[in-house]
């Protein structure tokens, strides 16, 4: 009975992480919060990912650093081609820096304690009936 409600419980976090981020994604972002991640991820030379509302040059996404920002957008250069983009705001859909967020720093040795401690009572429980 306690196997199946770790079960559960696990299979439950999981699902509700998955819809979270699903929901999440779906959204989007206010120009003033893309402004507030472009100004960090140039503090901090670090590269974003770029999601557009329409196709542009035959892609959705984009990848880079950034070396200029304004108030109505920012330049965004590509880190294999060296290619400057110039993108202003109300063309996106949303804005991230690359890798990974602090919920999935914080989830992902939950979820591996969680699984170990589910592996450990299973193999403890079918030793103690051999």
């Amino acid at each position: 009975m306690l196997y199946r409600m770790i079960a559960v419980a696990l299979v439950s976090v999981l699902l509700h992480g998955s819809l979270v981020g699903q929901t999440e994604q779906q959204a989007l972002q206010s120009p003033a919060k893309m402004q507030e991640i472009v100004r960090k991820a140039q503090e901090k030379d670090k590269s974003v990912k770029v999601t557009f509302l329409k196709k542009v040059d035959n892609q959705k996404k984009l990848a880079g650093r950034v070396s200029e920002v304004s108030h109505a957008g920012f330049t965004l250069t590509d880190l294999k081609t060296g290619k400057a983009t110039k993108l202003e705001y109300q063309d996106l859909k949303e804005v991230r820096q690359k890798g990974w967020s602090k919920g999935e720093k914080i989830a992902l040795p939950i979820v591996i304690g969680l699984a170990a401690i589910v592996i450990a009572l299973t193999a403890t429980k079918s030793w103690v009936r051999d």
